[in-house]
C-alpha cells in the first residue's frame, strides 16, 4: 500500500519569468542610457576644451610675433620691408574671407648652443663676425640660409649673402664701418619676415582638420601651427594717419575724443600717404575657432545639432554665417608693436 506524500519540488511559472524579463531590460536599458549619456558629456566636454585651447593657442602665437615685429632692424628683410605688412581681405569694404599680415619678427637660441659673438666685433669696422661654437649648424636648422638677415644686439642689422658649411665664423654682405663695436657674448638674431593666414583646404593644413592657422616665411611654404582656426579678422590704430604723429593714437573721423573701437582700421591697403603701414602702432586680432572632431559618443547618432544657426559676428568688418554643425569660439586682443613708434 503506497503513501501519498505532498511535493515540494518548484519553479517559476511563465509569468514570473516574463516580469522577471522585463525587470531585466528595463535595468539593462537605464543603464545603457546613462552610460550613452555620459559619453556624450565627456566628449562634449573634451571637444569644447580643444576649440578653446586652440584659439587660446593661435591668440598667443600671433600677439607673441606682433609685440616683437620690427625688432632690430634697418632695412627691409625678404617681403618685408616694414615691421608690419597688413592684408585685408576686402580693403574697400566688408570682408568676404580672412585676413592675413606678414611681420618682421626674430629668433635666437633659448638654450644650448647660445647664438652669441664669440668675440669682439670692432671698432675698426668688421667684415664677418665669429658665433660661439655650434651656432652656426643651429641656426641653419632654424631656418639660416644664403642671403638671410641677422641683429645684432638688437641694433644693427647685417645681411649673410653665403652660409658656410663649417665652422662658425659668417662673412657679412658688407663691412659695418667704424667705430661700431660689439663686444663678445652680444645676443645675435635671426631675422625672418614670417606670414600668418588662414588655410581652408586639407592639402593646405596638412591633415583633414582643416581649416587651420598657418605661419610660414612670406612667399615661401606655409605650415599649419593650430587647427580648426576658423578666421583670422585684423584691424588696425595708427599714429599720424589723420593727425600729426604725436604719440597719441589718431581719432579715426566718427570716433570720440577718447581713444575707442572706432579709431581702429579694417578696410585700407595701408599703402597711400597718410595712411601708410609704418604709422600702425596696435593691431587688432580677432580668431574664431571651431570643433574639429564630430559629437558622435557611444551609440549616438549623425543628427546631432550642437551649432547655431545664428550668425556670428567676427568683427565689425566680417559676420560668419551660421553653421549648426559646429562649436566655435571668439577671441580678440589687442596688441601693442613695442618696438616702432609709441
Amino acid at each position: 500500500m503506497s503513501t501519498l506524500r505532498p511535493s515540494h519540488d518548484g519553479g517559476f511559472t511563465l509569468i514570473e519569468l516574463m516580469i522577471a524579463l522585463i525587470i531585466s531590460v528595463v535595468v539593462i536599458t537605464a543603464g545603457f542610457t546613462i552610460l550613452t549619456s555620459t559619453s556624450r558629456a565627456v566628449r562634449a566636454n573634451d571637444i569644447s576644451a580643444d576649440v578653446q585651447q586652440n584659439v587660446r593657442v593661435a591668440m598667443e602665437l600671433i600677439a607673441r610675433d606682433v609685440k616683437l615685429a620690427g625688432f632690430g632692424t634697418s632695412g627691409a628683410v625678404g617681403n618685408c620691408s616694414l615691421a608690419l605688412k597688413p592684408t585685408d581681405a576686402t580693403a574697400t569694404g566688408p570682408d568676404s574671407g580672412s585676413d592675413s599680415m606678414d611681420l618682421l619678427v626674430p629668433t635666437t637660441s633659448i638654450g644650448t648652443p647660445t647664438w652669441q659673438l664669440a668675440s669682439i666685433a670692432g671698432p675698426n669696422g668688421f667684415a664677418g663676425i665669429t658665433l660661439t661654437a655650434g651656432a652656426r649648424a643651429d641656426m641653419v636648422s632654424r631656418g639660416l640660409v644664403n642671403n638671410s638677415y641677422l641683429s645684432i644686439g638688437g641694433a644693427y642689422t647685417v645681411k649673410v649673402p653665403a652660409v658656410p658649411a663649417s665652422g662658425d665664423t659668417l662673412t657679412l654682405e658688407s663691412t659695418v664701418p667704424s667705430p661700431i663695436t660689439f663686444p663678445a657674448g652680444t645676443q645675435v638674431h635671426l631675422l625672418e619676415c614670417i606670414r600668418y593666414d588662414i588655410g581652408t583646404t586639407a592639402a593646405a593644413c596638412g591633415s583633414a582638420n582643416a581649416p587651420c592657422l598657418r605661419r610660414g616665411v612670406s612667399g615661401g611654404a606655409m605650415a599649419a601651427v593650430v587647427d580648426g582656426i576658423e578666421d583670422l579678422q585684423l584691424a588696425y590704430a595708427c599714429d599720424g594717419c589723420t593727425e600729426l604723429e604725436n604719440g597719441i593714437i589718431d581719432n579715426q573721423i566718427g570716433g570720440t575724443a577718447a581713444f575707442d573701437s572706432a579709431d581702429f582700421v579694417s578696410n585700407s591697403t595701408w599703402a597711400t600717404s597718410p595712411m601708410t603701414a609704418d604709422k600702425i602702432r596696435l593691431a587688432q586680432i580677432n580668431l574664431v575657432s571651431r570643433q574639429t572632431a564630430t559629437d558622435l559618443g557611444f551609440g549616438e547618432g549623425k543628427g546631432s545639432i550642437k551649432g547655431s544657426s545664428a550668425s556670428l559676428v567676427v568683427s565689425s568688418d566680417h559676420t560668419l554665417a551660421g553653421d549648426q554643425q559646429f562649436r566655435r569660439r571668439v577671441l580678440s586682443k589687442t596688441v601693442s608693436l613695442r618696438n616702432v613708434g609709441l
